[in-house]
């Protein structure tokens, strides 16, 4: 039993550095064979997208406290996803890499980010509609600022499911430490921020209403419900990759395998 729970557990497992094949992180689900064009071309339009958010975001809103917010974690983490996904796509065509096991830096880079992004990006855009998004501002806040929330609360949330779903990236279970590692982190990073009497941009101790340490029984509560929710923002996209490579694999990259012919029995004669 020791050494069955070792191996399920073992350093490669639970980390980012080895896989059965380059290929998942190259090649689309919804293709035969495994060139890399067809996802860095998918890659290249998802990037495209994602790095048109994260300007406008910048641009409409320029401000110094713009890097506390987790929305924009979430952005950085969607645009680094996918041009390390573009990298990958592009080492691969030059380099000629495409079938190991150990995987190279930026592979293992692609897929951490993977993991981490595409959990946050989701859970991101649920506690912004649950939790944050008040119906009575949107005259105050105008139609290009709530087209800016639109697209940043949920746009980018498909971009990352596209990922998903168009990839063969492999989700693991035992990867849900990632997702949860930055959102923890997100937490401390907020108990800094109060702690050291940060402000946001109107003023008030804490980044979000939600966040508010100076009601840390309250603040905490939430904390692990966002833990919760990772939980089963992760198991979404576990289930999702999964029913992607059942599909995938029965509808679209089922190949038969061509057999050499058996060769005449010596007990029979063939004319």
């Amino acid at each position: 039993m020791v050494k069955i729970y070792r191996k399920s557990l073992s350093f490669s497992t639970l980390w980012v550095s080895t896989n059965e094949k380059l290929s998942d992180f190259y090649a689309s689900s919804w293709q035969r064979g495994e060139s890399p064009i067809p996802m860095l071309i998918c890659r290249t339009v998802l990037t495209a997208v994602a790095l048109a958010i994260l300007l406008w975001s910048l641009v409409e809103a320029p401000n110094p406290y713009w890097l506390i917010y987790l929305t924009n974690w979430g952005l950085l983490l969607d645009v680094g996803m996918l041009i390390s996904g573009i990298v990958v796509s592009l080492e691969v065509i030059y380099n000629k890499t495409y079938d190991i096991k150990e995987l190279p830096w930026y592979a293992s880079l692609y897929w951490a980010l993977f993991n981490i992004a595409v959990t946050l990006s989701i859970m991101i855009t649920s506690l912004y509609w649950l939790l944050l998004y008040d119906p009575n501002l949107r005259e105050e806040m105008g139609e290009r600022a709530f087209w800016l929330d639109v697209s940043t609360h949920g746009i980018t949330s498909c971009v990352c499911l596209a990922e998903v779903l168009l990839s063969r990236t492999p989700v693991r279970f035992p990867h849900l430490y990632q997702p949860l590692s930055m959102g923890l982190w997100y937490a401390v990073f907020s108990i800094i921020f109060y702690m050291a009497g940060g402000k946001d941009i109107n003023g008030n101790p804490f980044i979000y209403d939600v966040l508010d340490w100076s009601q840390g029984k309250r603040t905490s509560i939430v904390v692990a419900a966002s833990m919760a929710g990772l939980v089963i923002v992760y198991s979404f996209v576990w289930g999702v990759a999964l029913c992607r490579d059942k599909l995938s694999t029965l509808l679209v990259r089922t190949t038969s395998h061509d057999l050499p012919a058996a060769p005449p029995d010596r007990h029979m004669r063939v004319v």
